[in-house]
């Protein structure tokens, strides 16, 4: 029997359209002793990557920043999310705003990269907006009689903030950054970790041909660690320990356990996070959540490395890692040197999975290939993978 995507579109796969058998995904939900991996279709489909755009992307609050990156007024930066230019920027009076990065006019991007302005300008017809996304003049006014300049402004996004983090939604009618935050009880869960109290000392963002899925699959896939990753942050029985006590929530997951430092030999270089020092687990202490539909929030006991993934495309994904520690740590002797050492460090450690990645997904291309079973240390890819397909085959309402 065939399956036929929700909303009567059929997934494409390769130059031609090939369906998949119900079967394959009565495999992927079956509990995890029994269960397959998903068809490598829903790694390469345009039509399941627009399905994941509407359903995901144009619902979900979505992390952008940090706020240290926009500290002072005037400060701003662009992106583009799933296609959809944006810019984020604190104003004078020290609110953050973020907006559809379009001028009203004729469509032209009104800022770029990333800095320090008064306001926006137009590079087409020179149209100015202030950093509150009012529009301040239309150049020659007076051809323009009948536009009403008091009431344009850039099309504003939702934007809120949690734990030093900068979320935006392009759903006009989602819950609050509270609510959505509260399904899975992330923030009541990671509070004890006191992001806010953190600053960022490293932004990590590379393009990888790979789709996006495959990225969150790989950072809480313990299965692959003690092959790929000896060289870096890898110990014997890694994936064992990591296992214990994981609370799998509505749509992720959360887990306390045993892990060094992601630094040269585990070594903490600025020593532990002065409120997670006295953890249970001491030095060896870790963190992880999942939020919904991108976020893998990873903690030791000495920082804060969370990793954010974008789809570019069915078959290319943009990543960010972000490093932080704790406020006051700029103090420290050799602090800069220190940093350095951490930087090349999650380059290291990326890089290892980077090639890979690339290949599974030539692999997921081949005609031949179906999803292979899952290892019982996969456990939480069979519940991300399944939460997922919950997400897909619904509206896509995160509550």
């Amino acid at each position: 029997m065939n399956t036929v995507l929700s909303g009567g579109q059929s997934a494409g796969h390769g130059s031609g359209v090939r369906y998949f058998n119900k079967a394959d995904l009565e495999a992927t939900r079956a509990g995890l002793e029994d269960a397959r991996h998903l068809p490598g279709i829903y790694y390469t489909s345009p039509e399941i990557y627009a399905m994941e755009v509407e359903k995901l992307f144009m619902r979900d609050w979505l992390v952008v920043a940090r706020v240290e990156e926009l500290a002072s007024p005037g400060d701003y930066m662009t992106m583009d999310i799933v296609g959809e230019p944006i810019v984020v920027c604190r104003n004078a009076d020290g609110t953050l705003h973020a907006f559809s990065n379009v001028c009203r006019h004729r469509g032209a991007a009104v800022a770029s990269g990333a800095g320090n302005a008064k306001e926006f300008a137009c590079p087409f017809h020179g149209w100015v907006y202030g950093l509150d996304g009012r529009l301040v003049s239309p150049s020659q006014p007076k051809g323009l009689p009948r536009f009403d300049v008091e009431s344009c402004r850039l099309s504003p996004i939702k934007l809120d903030t949690w734990g030093g983090f900068v979320f935006i939604s392009f759903d006009d009618g989602c819950p609050s950054l509270k609510d959505y935050l509260a399904v899975d009880e992330f923030a009541e869960s990671a509070a004890f970790i006191r992001p806010e109290d953190m600053v960022l000392v490293d932004r990590f963002t590379y393009e990888i041909d790979c789709n996006w899925k495959l990225l969150p699959e790989n950072l809480i896939d313990t299965y692959h660690v003690e092959v790929i990753h000896k060289g870096t942050f890898a110990t014997e029985g890694f994936g064992e320990r990591s296992l214990r006590d994981v609370i799998f929530t509505k749509w992720g997951w959360r887990k306390v356990y045993p892990s060094r430092s992601m630094s040269p030999d585990g070594e903490m270089l600025f020593g532990p996070t002065p409120w997670l020092a006295d953890h249970e687990l001491g030095p060896a202490f870790a963190y992880s959540a999942f939020l919904r539909p991108n976020f893998n929030f990873l903690v030791r006991a000495d920082m804060l490395q969370p990793w954010v993934t974008y789809p570019l495309g069915p078959e290319r994904s943009q990543v960010t890692g972000f490093t932080c520690l704790w406020k006051g740590v700029e103090e420290m002797p050799a602090f800069r040197q220190k940093v350095e050492i951490l930087k090349d460090f999650a380059r290291r450690f990326a890089g290892e999975d980077m090639e890979l990645l690339q290949h599974i997904q030539k692999g997921l291309r081949a005609r031949r290939f179906t999803g292979g079973p899952m290892h019982y240390q996969e456990a939480a890819i069979h519940h991300r993978i399944n939460r997922y397909l919950d997400a897909m085959e619904g509206d896509g309402d995160v509550r």
